[in-house]
């Protein structure tokens, strides 16, 4: 159908490209999110409101640094993040990071986040039956999987609405408590600055590795550059800024932001925050769980999305979320370094190597394997929090970037290859 056509596995036509400002504002709702607000309430508890300024800005700015390189390989080429791994891993390759990109964000997280939204919904309003916790997760989820079966045209329709109302209420949070914020004393002193830049790149580390998911709507490559520069940079810092505002403000303790939400008198507006913040992130895991998955199997990206996102409800429903957290984690430490490949791969490989730009759609030759490509990520994801200094996700990163590009120069210098077998792109795509 119309509705759900989302060039899940071809490039995105170039009548269907979106102008800045959609894409930016698209981009960042998906860092609008409950677990952003919490990460300044974590950081208001160890650190005075200043040093999280500097934490929030220079953490943020990491982020952007690398994630605008994927926005604009993402809007150059129109395609997913997995369709564009294909150069850089071969088809087999970015059939992995599919499957990864399935289990993490689309039903991983996927469920994890409508568990979190149900139970912070549940303890805002204890009293209503539509914000216990079984009904939360019913029609919370049900909304959540609507715009990601629909697509990009959905999400970004929400967002161009959400967006603005949730930067309005929180930029008033700021507001009203920024004055008692500067003055309070966190109640454990003890983060450094340091620390505090580790905790906001780790927060939102994997969602910049997966900006081409977004831009690949962009009308030009410098426009997905800077969307996700603008949109992730400025979402991320603001709500940064306010969960740890409010939490220094009303005194409370770093995971109980509902309570100091309404101790600075924000009531229902915090209710709306929470349901368009996790609505707008949670709803893009599933979206980009289900194209790392239609790049695997021959279904619709619809049809993915609303299997996953059942078995994801029922996870939820469950109350077993939790277990699946340490796995969750262990899979999602190696999603950074696939940054690292692909920036690498197009940049040194391609570019300077080979001579070539990327090419995808019907009849765009890719390797079956690249055998450098996938231990250049496994090595990245291992060694990242192995060094004992610097940030686990840029660690990770920038292994992954020298092993890949000097590994292929070095094959390259003695007539070797790390590609294995070949495969072509058919007519729809696959």
């Amino acid at each position: 159908m119309f509705l759900t056509q989302d060039y899940a596995i071809r490039p995105v036509p170039e009548a269907e490209r979106k102008p800045f400002l959609n894409v930016s504002v698209t981009t960042g709702a998906w860092v609008i999110a409950m677990s952003t607000l919490w990460t300044g309430s974590v950081l208001a508890q160890g650190m005075p409101f200043a040093m999280v300024v500097n934490a929030t800005i220079l953490g943020m700015g990491i982020l952007v640094a690398y994630g605008a390189f994927m926005g604009w390989l993402g809007a150059r080429y129109g395609v997913s993040t997995t369709v564009l791994a294909r150069e850089a891993f071969g088809r087999v390759g970015s059939s992995l990071l599919g499957i990864v990109f399935a289990l993490t964000l689309g039903i991983g997280w996927f469920g994890w986040q409508i568990a979190f939204f149900a139970q912070t919904l549940a303890t805002m309003f204890p009293d209503a039956w539509l914000a216990s916790y079984q009904p939360a997760v019913v029609w919370g989820g049900s909304l959540m999987i609507l715009t990601a079966f629909i697509g990009y045209r959905a999400l970004s329709a929400l967002s161009m609405f959400a967006v603005p109302l949730i930067v309005a209420l929180s930029a008033w949070g700021l507001w009203v408590s920024l004055g008692a914020a500067t003055q309070a004393t966190p109640l454990e002193a003890t983060m450094s600055l340091f620390e505090g830049v580790s905790i906001v790149v780790g927060n939102a580390a994997l969602g910049a590795v997966i900006f081409p998911d977004l831009t690949r709507y962009a009308r030009t490559a410098s426009v997905g550059a800077l969307a996700t520069c603008g949109g992730y940079f400025l979402g991320g810092v603001l709500a940064v800024l306010a969960g740890a505002a409010i939490t220094a403000s009303a005194g409370t303790a770093a995971g109980n932001l509902p309570a100091a939400m309404a101790a600075v008198g924000m009531g229902f507006f915090a209710f709306l925050i929470l349901l368009f913040a996790q609505w707008t992130t949670n709803d893009n895991n599933l979206y980009s769980g289900a194209l790392g998955l239609a790049n695997v199997v021959r279904l619709p990206k619809s049809v993915l999305c609303i299997a996953m996102g059942v078995v994801g409800v029922l996870i939820a429903l469950s109350g077993v979320e939790n277990y699946f957290v340490p796995y969750l984690n262990f899979l999602s430490s190696y999603v950074p370094p696939i940054a690292g490949v692909v920036i690498a791969d197009h940049w040194i490989v391609k570019r300077v190597l080979e001579q070539r730009d990327y090419k995808f759609g019907p009849g765009a030759q890719h390797a079956g394997i690249n055998w450098l490509a996938v231990a250049s990520v496994l090595a990245g994801g291992f060694l990242g929090g192995s060094l004992g200094f610097g940030i686990t996700p840029i660690n990770a990163i920038a292994i992954a970037f020298v092993l890949h590009a000097g590994g292929s120069v070095l094959l390259r210098m003695v007539g070797l290859s790390a590609e294995i077998g070949r495969s072509v792109e058919d007519h729809t795509g696959f």
